[in-house]
């Protein structure tokens, strides 16, 4: 494609064109620019809207700006269920209260989350992304004034909102903002920043034993609120997903909302997510008390499999990201990872292997799941109709806080009984299952995306 000339370029702009705001104009081709962006877009084929001349280090910037609001998304997550066990004996709460609180967070942000998806595609990413920062951090500072269960079921459910934005707010920034055949990179860094806010979440012990939980909670909001105005301020870097959805809606029309959401491919991307949550949830919740009665080691020693465990995950996304940028079928490499990932779990499951071989198995498990992360959302990239980034992103991700709130009581229920083992077993189930769903939804979805090399 010919490099269009500078006049051609601002005769295609629309005259109030704005960060927030675009319609399609004039010709088929639309071209927008953006300080050191531009994009070209034909409707005849959505996928060829390519970033051209657009530097490596925009795009890492880009990436790593949206990959640390989401970590920063995990880790008030975590903060949050820390605090309530910071404050529990204080504020007369009993860990049932503290699980039934969580439960509150993760199922309101569920609930919430296809909602925040179609306020994405109506306010733009960028704002609601920077609203989300700013209600959740504020919700961690607010726990300081709180002193009942009742304030602490509306901080939960307050947050619990601000959480709900984070999925279709990153993932609309990112494909609207990332060279395609950068994405694979991106989303796994992205993947990367949400393992490290887990990380970070302990802080919070630190923070209070320096300040006390008052002061932990008001210093613990700072990162939401300082990423919150940067996020909003990067307004060159950041680009509108609207501009080309509402250019493919002028060209092929939109689709009703409720005949969107029920595509077959889109149903299965929806349980896919769920039982993942559900698998890594449980894992990170009961691992350590199931460890240590499995196996007879320390309690110490059982959570550092876990981190194991979890910095296995985090290179695996890391390292998936290239393979997701270099392939095409990204079902294989999903199902692929998660096969591999069911067999190394096998042997925990049995109990057939030594205490000093767990962190082994355990890291190279952790990492043959994490690598599946990044071809994972290609997947949903590439089953997400045109013009619908928002609402898809929201409703299929939604699945990860539905996995999260179902999981815990059943697994809890497992350790109740005494039979720890069964929830591995349930994690090489739900494994394999997940691989054969993953291939089911290539069958469901239309004709992959192309990806431009990057």
């Amino acid at each position: 494609m010919a490099k269009p000339s500078l006049a051609g370029r601002r005769s295609a702009l629309a005259p109030n064109l704005s960060d927030d705001s675009a319609a399609l104009h004039g010709s088929p081709v639309y071209f927008a620019t953006r300080t050191r962006r531009r994009i070209a877009y034909h409707p005849q084929n959505e996928d060829s809207m390519t970033a051209t001349a657009v530097p490596l280090r925009q795009d890492f910037k880009v990436i790593g700006l949206i990959g640390v609001a989401h970590g920063i998304s995990h880790y008030y997550q975590l903060a949050f269920a820390t605090m309530l066990l910071i404050v529990r004996e204080e504020a007369g709460l009993t860990y049932a209260d503290v699980g039934l609180l969580a439960g509150i967070f993760y199922g309101v942000s569920g609930i919430a989350q296809t909602a925040a998806g179609f306020a994405v595609d109506r306010f733009g990413a960028r704002p609601i992304l920077a609203g989300g920062l700013f209600v959740v951090g504020s919700g961690l500072a607010t726990i300081s004034v709180a002193h009942s269960f009742a304030g602490f079921a509306a901080i939960a459910i307050v947050a619990g909102l601000g959480n709900s934005v984070f999925h279709p707010a990153d993932f609309a920034l990112i494909n609207a903002s990332v060279t395609p055949g950068r994405l694979g990179r991106a989303f796994s860094i992205h993947g990367l920043g949400g393992s490290l806010g887990w990380a970070a979440a302990p802080v919070m012990y630190f923070l209070d034993s320096m300040f006390g939980w008052v002061g932990a909670a008001m210093v613990g909001c700072l990162p939401g609120l300082v990423m919150s105005v940067l996020v909003l301020a990067s307004r060159n870097d950041l680009v509108d997903h609207r501009i080309r959805d509402r250019a493919v809606s002028a060209h092929h029309g939109q689709t009703p909302t409720l005949k969107l959401l029920l595509q077959p491919a889109l149903l299965l991307c929806l349980a896919y997510f769920a039982l993942i949550a559900a698998n890594t949830v449980g894992i990170q919740q009961f691992a350590v008390p199931a460890w240590s009665s499995m196996f007879g080691v320390t309690e110490n020693y059982a959570a550092f499999c876990l981190i194991v465990f979890i910095v296995g995950s985090a290179t695996g996304t890391l390292v998936g990201g290239f393979f997701a940028d270099r392939v095409a079928r990204h079902d294989r490499v999903a199902a692929f990872g998660l096969l591999a990932a069911a067999a190394l779990t096998i042997p925990v499951a049995t109990q057939a292997v030594p205490a000093w071989l767990l962190p082994v198995l355990l890291a190279l498990a952790g990492a043959a799941s994490g690598s599946t992360n990044p071809s994972r959302d290609m997947i949903v990239r590439n089953a997400t109709p045109p013009g619908a980034s928002g609402k898809v992103f929201g409703f299929v991700y939604s699945g990860l806080d539905i996995g999260s709130f179902v999981a815990p009581p059943l697994f809890g229920f497992l350790m109740y009984q005494g039979v720890p083992s069964v929830i591995f077993w349930i994690a090489v189930g739900l494994y394999t299952f997940n691989a054969g769903l993953v291939m089911m939804i290539r069958q469901a979805a239309p004709a992959p995306r192309p990806v431009a090399a990057g």
